[in-house]
């Protein structure tokens, strides 16, 4: 048996270079669920290991992960959930915003009148909850990432898998530039500019078997179906804190 994490041929349940485990199930939601209570208090499995190979190759990284060379890597959910924590908990320290919710707050006030009481309250329970509110976008980028990219082999879990690692390495990126551009400075933008720019890089290298416009193209596609689904879900928030406001 080869084993799909380091190549070494073996015999039994566990490579004997590595230690993987001979079974590498699929990537579903089951497989997204039973890695919580084995990862997410555990930072000294590969986490710091995890950071740095996205860092220097992502795409190449995720789609090995898929593959099954999963021994050293952080596994994506809890990955996502400890880069983010950490972000707004430092961010919180700091006594700064955080890029997320300025960047989603921005966005409702476009979506919303600036008188309406609804789209205030909307944008302070951003401010409140956004480790879950970044949580929540991910299922959306990866449904967006997914369609547009669904004729190109990987199922819609793979596609929330790739937007875990991204998401959470993104959450990284904010919290370096967290320590060098304050809220109000001409830069602040670079932080999300440097963010799109990653995830550019991180898809051009997952599928690495196709043409580099074709995987623009359908990048692009996705941001716009990720744009307009954000959009129908803020005007029906709106919509319903307006009704429950009435009330």
């Amino acid at each position: 048996m080869k084993c799909k994490n380091c190549g070494n041929q073996y015999e039994g349940n566990y490579c004997n270079e590595c230690g993987q485990s001979s079974t590498v199930g699929p990537i579903n939601f089951r497989f997204l669920l039973m890695e919580i209570p084995h990862s997410v208090f555990q930072l000294n499995r590969g986490l710091l290991y995890t950071i740095k190979e996205l860092a220097l190759r992502p795409g190449h990284t995720i789609r090995e992960f898929m593959e099954g060379k999963r021994k050293r890597h952080y596994k994506p959910l809890a990955f996502f959930l400890i880069t983010s924590a950490i972000y707004v908990l430092i961010t919180h320290l700091m006594d700064s915003n955080t890029y997320v919710a300025d960047l989603v707050a921005g966005f409702t006030r476009g979506m919303t009148d600036a008188r309406e009481t609804s789209g205030e309250r909307i944008i302070q329970w951003i401010f409140d909850n956004q480790t879950w509110v970044a949580l929540t976008f991910v299922p959306v980028s990866a449904f967006a990432s997914w369609l547009a990219f669904r004729k190109w082999k990987y199922n819609f879990v793979e596609h929330l898998v790739l937007k875990l690692y991204i998401s959470g390495q993104q959450m990284f990126i904010y919290l370096i530039y967290s320590f060098f551009i304050p809220d109000e400075n001409i830069l602040a933008t670079l932080p999300v500019i440097s963010v799109v720019a990653y995830n550019i890089c991180t898809y051009l290298q997952f599928f690495s078997d196709r043409k580099w416009y074709h995987k623009v193209m359908r990048l692009a596609l996705s941001y716009l179906i990720f744009a307009l689904a954000l959009s129908v879900v803020f005007i029906i928030l709106v919509r319903v804190n307006m009704l429950l406001g009435r009330n």
